[in-house]
């Protein structure tokens, strides 16, 4: 990147930070939290795994949590559209604490099944409104470089946690990782509550409701979105439940080399979304979209190639900016198509449909996993995500302007 233009993309982001403040406490806590969840991500199915968990099971359970997401994703953002954002995320992370907690002393894996399925409906409150509120704070204008900070902290919490869980997970029990999330997850609801301002303000909204009857003024690329968040979230399911245990069973990886494996990705993402953000704010988001998922379908196919850890880096690392081009515009593109009134909803339609490929995808992956081939999840993946992408091309466009 020219310095100029370095140092133009640096001062725009120090701008949007320093005019939006209450953009810059929301993001620290999201931060915690995603340091949280980044703790036991990769982990998950080893810690499953250790319970006797059979491939088709492991695909079950990451089912489980796509499944109550996408039951609260639509309710959590219509909800949140008439009762406000912060009471919401609150509510999320206090049941996300408990979760976690349950989840480190567990002793058999119905347990586990229970408990993936509450995390789920927890993060289905939490992260969709999350992103609405972020949209809220800035303006049309300014909303891909805000998505691309939100999505940025996000990664940065993913950058750390894999690592520190990985060494917990070594030094003491697979346990104490969970444990130290329920910790994070507490620590980022009292950040929300005392620091963050609500953003949905209910009497101006309703009163501009009357005139703003549709859910979104640009219905195809709507439908375009949440067909593509299913596509995508499906493909990227298809090997969510079987990636940890495929470095671990067939590469030979230790649970801390797999934690620097998912952190290394993570760190791609972190600095790829930002810049992602930025530019799409000025030649548009769907470039973005495609050449991500585009990327993210390509290299998920080529984990079959990576024979040894540094392969695999080098793999997931590219897969990491495949998503880092991709989510955060996706999601700047979702909100600029709703009226501020209605962006909980359409978010929430947008989560849901995503979330539903999250529940279609670990079932299909663990059962291929198990009876067709250790690869196999990975070739799916490749597959449906071109497929995916084929879609946006033809029915994802950028509006003319952003709503407020």
């Amino acid at each position: 990147m020219h310095i100029h233009t370095t140092m133009n993309f640096i001062s725009e982001n120090y701008r949007v930070l320093r005019e939006y403040r209450n953009l810059v406490e929301l993001l620290f806590a999201v931060f915690v939290s995603m340091v949280g969840f980044g703790l036991i991500a990769p982990l998950l199915p080893v810690y499953m795994r250790s319970f006797g968990a059979t491939g088709v099971q492991l695909g079950i359970i990451m089912a489980l949590f796509g499944a109550t997401r996408a039951l609260v994703s639509y309710p959590g953002g219509r909800y949140a559209d008439k009762v406000g954002r912060k009471k919401l995320i609150s509510l999320g992370l206090v049941i996300y604490t408990v979760d976690m907690f349950l989840f480190g002393i567990a002793t058999n894996l119905y347990q586990l099944f229970l408990f993936r399925a509450i995390q789920g409906a927890a993060s289905g409150i939490v992260w969709p409104v999350a992103t609405v509120m972020a949209a809220d704070i800035v303006k049309p204008k300014d909303r891909g470089k805000a998505m691309g900070l939100f999505s940025m902290m996000w990664d940065l919490g993913m950058i750390m946690g894999p690592v520190i869980g990985g060494v917990l997970a070594d030094m003491f029990s697979m346990s104490t990782p969970f444990y130290f999330t329920s910790l994070l997850a507490f620590a980022s609801c009292v950040l929300i509550i005392l620091r963050v301002k609500e953003t949905a303000h209910r009497k101006k909204d309703q009163e501009i409701v009357v005139k703003r009857k549709e859910l979104t003024p640009y219905f195809k690329t709507f439908i375009g979105l949440c067909f593509a968040g299913f596509g995508t979230s499906f493909a990227m399911g298809l090997v969510q439940p079987v990636l940890s245990v495929y470095a671990n069973e067939v590469m030979g990886l230790s649970k801390a080399l797999i934690g620097i494996v998912f952190g290394v990705m993570a760190f791609f993402r972190f600095v790829t979304k930002p810049i992602a953000g930025e530019i799409s704010d000025n030649i548009g988001k769907r470039i973005f979209i495609l050449t991500g998922r585009t990327i993210n379908s390509v290299f998920t196919f080529m984990i079959i190639f990576a024979k040894d850890f540094l392969a695999l880096t080098f793999t997931m690392a590219l897969r990491g900016v495949g998503t880092g081009m991709g989510m955060p515009t996706a999601n700047a593109l979702t909100t600029s198509i709703a009226y501020k009134e209605n962006r909980g909803k359409v978010m929430g339609w947008y989560s849901t449909a995503r979330n539903i490929g999250l529940f279609a995808g670990p079932i299909l992956g663990g059962w291929a996993y198990d009876n067709m081939g250790k690869t196999e999840p990975f070739i799916l993946c490749g597959i449906i995500g071109m497929i995916t992408v084929g879609v946006i091309f033809f029915t994802v466009f950028d509006p003319k302007e952003g709503l407020e």
